[in-house]
């Protein structure tokens, strides 16, 4: 057995050293890369050096899975010179193909402020080009070589041998070979939480570097083996060129500037976006005659600036958040969030307000971690972050999902009064989810309607009114603008909300106490991906922000909206509908007259060729943006 420690001690060592390189390697990035990282201070600098071995931990584990096995395996055969040679050369081999990305990338990274990803093995990289540069880059950055040598040799030096190489004994007791058995399981168990990152609820990802330091921060927290490895597998946006840049620009571009608005806000007023989860149009009786599952709702947009032609960018939470947000619909297979661009730096709501003085905060009645909110947060902006963590009371946990949404409205609300004015909040409900469960005591309160969903629709409006009612004499309430969007639809009931018009249709409203330019109905098409811009247009911005919507304030803007699913792209227009698979229209309808969706004009006489040129724009312009890191205005 003590043969056998002496050997985990041996591969702890050699884990150790490569930490410690690793560490160095992040220092070196930093160095070279100084003026960007130029705010971040000393004593920040060594918390992201101390988080960054999380990252490091993660990749080294998984890049080094056959390494470490067979360090640790259980048996005496590991004394032999041959094996500990044979362990070497996996070790070197692979840690040295490791550094060169970190090296590469430290220079890389000038070009497009971001770690590299899997990228590095797509055509785009391997292609042509690579081979005209590669000599080029060498010549250029010939002490990164240099570097990546030392660092290797560095490795071959300090790496930790076997002191002495004994020979041993074939026969091995059954206790001592259980005893080590149960240290390698342990082991291995520990490994596989390294490797993961640890216990939270999803894997180890980019975006979870958000919440150790600012967005713009992000890759001196990262790797490259680790955005490679976390990269690998997910699909990258192919880029389409429709257009040359000029054409493209003149037709669609998503830089807008509200320094000039006609709309801002006398004071600064305090912004509360709701996103309600899963309320589909179809549930507000006041977009269907009156018959619905909100009352309260239905009273409060009476007295809205409301958009009844509204709709979500996406079909999942996930897709929801980045939409609202920060303008970012979600046009690629993969959620923005956990796809390969996601440490891209973007504009974001909670960023600018931060700027002229807001206090900024995200609130989800979920577990920390539930679909990665709480580092979306972190990387748009928001300063604080609270959860079932931070609500601290498991009284009102619903078994399934978080805390009912009735005590922690009451939670936001107790936490909106004690924050500084001005102050920008987002709180994102969550009891109208599946399995959609309602707190004990309102049982069968409230319609239970035709599906599950029905009733805790009823519940969340019912919460909304308890909300509303108890913050009417705050003494924030009165200067507050509070927007009100889905994340995205439910299932659906009706005919008319099934179809692929339907499927999107959802409420967007905005609801001011005592600003008179939030009354009324606008029939304007309305996006998610709008009430970024929106909100910026009300509360005033002197630097243009790039977003994928426009301002619902401004009656001269080209309002659409915009979806993709299952690799179709669609745009929503004035009262037309068009898809397209990335190549061609497949399909155009009036869905204001053709509700069901019925007949394709595609066939007719109808010139839809201004609408797809429209789209194929936005298309371009979006995929352009996401693939070369220009999401913001630098």
């Amino acid at each position: 057995m003590k043969n056998y420690i002496s050997h985990i001690k041996l591969f702890l060592l050699r884990m150790l050293l490569l930490l410690a390189i690793f560490s160095i390697s992040r220092v070196l990035f930093y160095a070279f890369n100084f003026r960007y990282f130029n705010s971040v201070k000393p004593w920040e600098f060594i918390w992201i050096l101390i988080a960054g071995i999380r990252f490091d931990i993660s990749a080294l584990f998984y890049f080094n899975l056959i390494f470490i096995f067979f360090s640790i395996v259980p048996g005496g055969f590991k004394n032999n010179k041959l094996y500990q040679k044979v362990l070497f050369v996996f070790y070197f081999g692979v840690n040295a193909l490791l550094l060169v990305t970190n090296f590469v990338d430290t220079k890389f990274f000038d070009f497009e402020n971001k770690r590299l990803t899997s990228d590095v093995f797509s055509d785009v990289w391997l292609g042509e080009d690579f081979k005209t540069l590669l000599p080029q880059f060498i010549k250029d950055y010939w002490y990164l070589i240099i570097l990546w040598i030392c660092s290797c040799l560095f490795l071959y030096w300090f790496y930790p041998k076997l002191k002495q190489l004994r020979k041993y004994d074939k026969i091995v007791r059954l206790k001592e070979y259980l005893y080590q058995m149960i240290v390698f399981v342990l082991l291995l168990g520990l490994v596989a939480i390294g490797g993961r990152g640890g216990f939270q609820l999803k894997p180890l990802r980019v975006i979870h570097a958000s919440s150790y330091t600012s967005a713009r921060n992000v890759p001196l927290v990262l790797n490259t083996p680790f955005t490679i490895m976390k990269t690998l597998g997910a699909k990258s946006v192919s880029e389409k060129k429709y257009f040359i840049p000029e054409v493209l620009d003149s037709i669609y571009n998503p830089v807008n500037l509200y320094s000039d608005s006609l709309v801002v806000a006398k004071n600064k007023p305090n912004v509360v976006v709701l996103i309600l989860e899963s309320f589909s149009k179809e549930y507000i009786g006041a977009f269907n005659n009156g018959v619905g599952y909100t009352p309260f709702l239905d009273s409060l947009i009476a007295e809205s600036l409301v958009f009844p032609n509204a709709f979500a960018n996406g079909k999942r939470s996930i897709e929801a958040m980045t939409s609202i947000v920060a303008g970012i619909p979600s046009l690629q297979n993969t959620p923005y969030i956990t796809s390969r661009y996601s440490s891209n730096t973007i504009n974001a709501l909670p960023e600018i307000l931060n700027n002229k003085g807001y206090h900024t905060s995200f609130f989800h009645g979920g577990k920390n971690g539930t679909m990665n909110f709480d580092n979306f947060a972190s990387m748009a902006g928001y300063s604080k972050y609270y959860g079932m963590i931070e609500f601290d009371n498991e009284e009102f946990f619903d078994g399934k999902w978080g805390i009912f949404d009735e005590e922690f409205l009451y939670f936001f609300r107790d936490r909106l009064s004690s924050f500084r004015q001005p102050f920008f909040s987002t709180i994102f409900t969550l009891t109208s989810h599946h399995p959609y469960p309602i707190p004990e005591k309102y049982k069968n309160r409230f319609p239970k309607g035709n599906l599950k969903v029905h009733e805790t629709i009823g519940y969340t409006d019912y919460a909304l009114k308890q909300f509303f009612s108890s913050i009417k004499n705050t003494n924030w309430y009165k200067n507050t603008l509070f927007v009100f969007v889905a994340d995205h639809t439910a299932q659906a009931e009706k005919k008319e909300y099934n179809n692929n018009v339907g499927m999107y249709s959802i409420p967007i409203f905005f609801y001011h106490p005592t600003d008179s330019i939030f009354k009324g109905n606008l029939e304007k098409v309305a996006q998610q991906a709008d009430i970024f811009p929106t909100i910026i247009d009300y509360i005033g911005c002197d630097k243009p922000i790039v977003c994928f919507g426009n301002s619902l304030l401004d009656d001269s803007g080209d309002h659409f909206a915009i979806n993709f699913i299952n690799g179709i792209f669609q745009i929503i227009k004035d009262e037309y509908v068009l898809q397209f698979d990335g190549q061609k229209t497949i399909a155009i309808y009036n869905y204001k007259k053709d509700v069901f969706l019925d007949k394709n004009l595609i066939n007719t006489n109808f010139d839809y060729s201004g609408l797809e040129n429209k789209l194929k724009a936005i298309i371009q312009s979006y995929q352009a943006r996401m693939v070369h890191n220009k999401l913001s205005v630098k």
